[in-house]
């Protein structure tokens, strides 16, 4: 799981574990600094990339969806493109001006 939190609540949670315990605070230590590590440059552009994509497929399928919508005379709202779309309520629903210039 992760969660994210700002540099402040991390201090604030370093200082109760130095109170606390040790091996605890070691520990999210090591993994504050794997996580530090891991964010090469490399590994930034394969998911800006791979995030593209999906953005571009979500895309193509409501324009898919929208174009079968009005093929069938059925009504055009975010909840039949997603369904028609196959895609999640929530996606659809970040694409609402997208559908509705559609």
């Amino acid at each position: 799981m992760r969660i994210t939190i700002t540099n402040h609540e991390f201090e604030s949670i370093q200082k109760i574990l130095v109170q606390n315990d040790m091996s605890l605070y070691n520990r999210i230590n090591e993994e504050f600094k794997k996580s530090v590590l891991s964010c090469t440059p490399k590994k930034i552009k394969a998911t800006t990339k791979a995030n593209k994509m999906k953005r571009k497929k979500s895309r193509d399928s409501i324009t898919n969806a929208v174009n079968l919508l009005r093929f069938e005379n059925k009504k055009v709202t975010i909840y039949s493109v997603a369904k028609t779309a196959e895609i999640s309520y929530n996606t659809a629903k970040q694409y609402k001006d997208f559908i509705l210039a559609q």
